[in-house]
């Protein structure tokens, strides 16, 4: 079995998420997804009530293709930046560029809403590390939260 990229990265905050509760997971997901935005510098509206409202407001479908479409059009543009799928660059090099940054912060709220709690915090936090949040910030907010 393939250990997850954040049990590669940050083993002690993947164990944190693996032993919290399913409510402490879903708000740790959406804090980092937050955290994520606001590093990342994302201005677009509906990735940032999505990201707020957390668990007080569930998206309307409207709002998730939304940010579906704000995804798509941005890994479009970290691609062409890139000069290839982004999905096989290396993250620093994705990490040069605005437009990849951004898509891994709005991919953190998006990764939030997944059905199962600890896998949308699992995947925020790897999309949130993947959109240059520091790792001792996320620990700090897992040993918070978690």
């Amino acid at each position: 079995m393939d250990l997850h990229q954040v049990e590669v990265v940050a083993p002690g905050l993947a164990a944190r998420i693996a032993g919290a509760e399913r409510g402490q997971a879903r708000r740790f997901a959406f804090r980092v997804a937050r955290l994520a935005c606001s590093v990342a510098g994302v201005h677009d509206n509906t990735a940032l009530e999505v990201a707020r409202g957390g668990l007080e407001h569930y998206p309307e479908i409207d709002e998730l293709v939304q940010l579906w479409d704000l995804e798509r059009r941005l890994e479009s543009a970290c691609e062409a930046n890139v000069g290839k799928d982004p999905r096989t660059a290396d993250l620093s090099e994705l990490q040069l560029h605005d437009e990849c940054i951004e898509a891994r912060a709005v991919a953190a709220v998006i990764a939030a809403l997944k059905p199962d709690a600890l896998d949308a915090a699992r995947e925020a936090t790897r999309e949130a590390l993947a959109a240059g949040c520091d790792r001792i910030v996320l620990e700090d907010l897992a040993s918070e939260l978690l």
